[in-house]
């Protein structure tokens, strides 16, 4: 007897192939892609801004002097309580999207899965 071909949907099909993106050359790096490490510069820094919102906001600014459109800029998020120093991680997802730094600062794309304001932290590490 034949055996009826399965139906296959979802997470059992096979996944399509796709093109990576291109790895870019790293600093200190030589053109043979040797030494795939970066370093901070000793000019790194930490920040933290502090944001009452909710939903997708597709352009937030923050705004930073030493930033700079080659700087390296990156992104946490979290919710606070009473004050910014008491983070959690409650009900609400959140995300950041697509940072792009300029001179003066930079924007990334924040969604905060919520129905309401939460307060909110970003903490950042930059490497002007």
């Amino acid at each position: 007897m034949d055996t009826p071909e399965q139906i296959r949907t979802g997470s059992n099909l096979q996944p399509e192939t796709t093109d990576m993106p291109q790895e870019g050359q790293l600093a200190g790096q030589d053109a043979s892609g040797q030494e795939a490490t970066a370093s901070l510069s000793g000019a790194s820094f930490t920040t933290y801004y502090i944001w009452r919102a909710n939903g997708v906001q597709p352009n937030v600014n923050f705004t930073q002097a030493s930033v700079n459109a080659n700087s390296r800029v990156f992104v946490n998020i979290s919710e606070y309580g009473a004050n910014a120093q008491e983070r959690f991680i409650g009900a609400a997802r959140m995300a950041v999207y697509n940072i792009a730094p300029y001179n003066g600062g930079f924007r990334a794309w924040v969604d905060i899965s919520w129905n309401s304001p939460l307060n909110i932290r970003f903490d950042v590490l930059i490497d002007p």
